[in-house]
């Protein structure tokens, strides 16, 4: 409470001027509770105690596959295919495609079981398409063409966050 009891002129006899000064002593009650709580508890947290964990009976899990990577680039009006980081034809992506997929794979994984419906979520079954901001449509259409010619149904495209 803000209050002033002795006035020192200004206002009727008697009465007791009002201030709008904040009154501050319960925050920095709040504040001394909080710092003396934590001053306990920083020293709890950074204990140095050695403790023998036991060992690990379980096998690490198995790494995920590599993704295979297309690109497409358009520089000088011209049309640039890769597969990986290795340049190729339209003509020869397919098959590029398809060797990269099979180097990348797990080898107990046949090519007919991500072209089953119960392994659409396979990580290894999609293959990644990434082109230039620049690039016409129909280029990308050629890909997922030649794509589709050698068996991959399961495409996916990926897109730069410029969110940040």
């Amino acid at each position: 409470m803000a209050g002033k009891l002795a006035g020192s002129g200004g206002g009727k006899r008697g009465r007791i001027e009002v201030t709008a000064d904040p009154n501050v002593i319960p925050f920095i009650d709040v504040m001394l509770v909080l710092l003396i709580i934590f001053m306990i508890a920083a020293p709890i947290s950074t204990v140095d105690i050695q403790v023998d964990m036991p060992t690990s009976r379980i096998n690490p899990s198995q790494r995920p596959p590599r993704p295979t990577w297309i690109s497409i680039s358009e520089a000088d009006g011209s049309i640039r295919y890769y597969v990986m980081n290795d340049e190729v034809g339209i003509n020869e992506l397919g098959e590029k495609a398809f060797e990269e997929w099979r180097a990348n794979t797990p080898g107990n994984v046949a090519f007919d079981e991500c072209l089953l419906a119960e392994t659409t979520k396979a990580p290894y079954c999609r293959i990644y398409i990434r082109a230039d901001s620049g690039t016409a449509y129909r280029n990308v259409v050629r890909v997922m063409n030649r794509l589709q010619d050698k068996g991959f149904t399961r495409i996916g495209f990926v897109a730069e966050d410029r969110r940040s």
